[in-house]
């Protein structure tokens, strides 16, 4: 199924990871429980940046102090390696035969820690 505007809506007013994990099944949506947590949390910050998210904006910078790459849920690098599947061909990729954008959502080398979207594949340490 697709994202669209109402199942977005509907999983904005979910009140917990779990929750919103359920609706996904029940709307045909593939998503893993790590997945679930990690959108859960980016829907329902705060407004309110932590100390670290500030320190990327002020210096303008998109790595951690780890060397870790910070970037977007769509992003999508010639890294791509789908987690599910562990295809590499993005621009084709399909599951169950529905084509997918992949990024870094989907990608074996992204991790969600701290509110943050890191990747860990090492091309993209500073």
């Amino acid at each position: 199924m697709e994202l669209n505007k109402e199942l977005m809506e509907k999983a904005k007013e979910t009140k917990s990871a779990q929750e919103l994990l359920s609706l996904a099944k029940e709307n045909g949506v593939e998503l893993t429980q790590e997945e679930a947590t990690a959108y859960f949390a980016e829907m329902h910050q705060s407004g309110e940046l932590s100390d670290e998210e500030l320190d990327h904006v002020s210096g303008g910078g998109c790595h951690k102090k780890d060397g870790r790459l910070v970037v977007t849920v769509r992003y999508s690098c010639e890294h791509f390696v789908c987690k599910h599947c562990g295809r590499e061909d993005s621009p084709n990729h399909k599951h169950a035969g529905v084509p997918i954008s992949p990024g870094c959502d989907i990608c074996k080398h992204m991790s969600y820690e701290g509110g943050l979207w890191l990747c860990n594949h090492p091309a993209n340490r500073k």
